[in-house]
């Protein structure tokens, strides 16, 4: 009974907006899945000359707005891009929240499949990029284009109650048509502690060609705590441009889909940079929680 009603008090706080309760020995989340997704700002670079994964996957939607759409059973390509996380202009994430975002690290290999045609109505949750290309945004999702998983690079894993949450962050890209033609410079700051130490940066980003969204793998579904962290991390992809990375990086998955699977290590180089990708709300559907 009192297990019950244990479960019961958790779900209760977070409803109610209070921030998110520890689990079992486990640490607290980030306050609410909006302060997360808020923050969730990446960029991406080229990864090439590597060979298919050739691993076949049942990938499910997750987001509200998406969750009405088929499975898909998809086969992995080539690995195209490693996307790390990064801080624009001097907006930096909570203190709650940083410890997480410094740890979205994604592996995003080559997909094909149907056009999907499915309009929807972007909002920008991030207010650096809202100034720089307006608020709101039509698009259309067409093909899916890429898969990004979870990685850990050159073995610097994340702590523990980070690993519950980042682990879990599967998104399906779709190329969506040309809508915007605007160009701004931004400011880049590396956020991952094995690029911490890199310069800022002012890449040109502009021109979106892309929409992420959070998929499930193979059935297997986030931990009721985590889900609502994940099913809303949706993200805009622009074109960026900048200096490459030019790094040789040990990729290691950490899904737990893939790790069952005990795929290699895989070293790879991390070459020119290619987009940045930023946090936006479908069709008025946000994040639930504080900001």
């Amino acid at each position: 009974m009192k297990k019950a009603a244990g479960k019961f008090l958790v779900g209760a706080l977070f409803a109610f907006g209070l921030g998110a309760v520890p689990m079992p020995g486990q640490a607290q989340l980030p306050a609410s899945p909006r302060r997360f997704v808020d923050f969730l700002d990446v960029r991406c670079y080229q990864i090439a000359n590597q060979p298919p994964l050739n691993v076949t996957l049942v990938l499910k939607h997750l987001n509200p707005v998406l969750q009405g759409l088929a499975t898909e059973t998809v086969a992995l390509q080539s690995p195209q891009q490693l996307c790390v996380p990064v801080q624009k202009e001097t907006q930096i994430a909570p203190d709650d929240t940083l410890p997480f975002i410094r740890f979205v690290d994604w592996k995003c290999y080559g997909i094909d499949g149907p056009s999907i045609d499915f309009p929807l109505a972007l909002t920008q949750l991030n207010p650096v990029i809202a100034a720089a290309f307006g608020p709101n945004l039509n698009v259309t999702l067409r093909k899916p284009q890429q898969l990004c998983v979870p990685v850990v690079k050159n073995n610097v894993n994340p702590p523990a109650n980070v690993l519950q949450l980042v682990q879990w962050l599967d998104v399906k890209c779709y190329g969506i048509d040309p809508v915007q033609n605007i160009v701004k410079p931004i400011t880049l700051t590396h956020l991952n502690p094995l690029f911490s130490t890199l310069p800022k940066e002012v890449s040109q980003v502009g021109v979106p060609g892309q929409v992420c969204v959070p998929v499930t793998k193979n059935g297997a579904t986030p931990p009721a705590a985590i889900l609502p962290y994940i099913q809303y991390a949706d993200v805009l992809c622009y074109r960026a441009s900048g200096a490459p990375l030019g790094q040789n990086l040990a990729l290691k998955h950490l899904n737990p889909v893939l790790t069952a699977m005990g795929l290699p290590q895989e070293n790879v180089f991390i070459g020119n940079s290619l987009k940045l990708c930023v946090p936006v709300a479908k069709n008025g559907v946000f994040p639930p929680g504080i900001q």
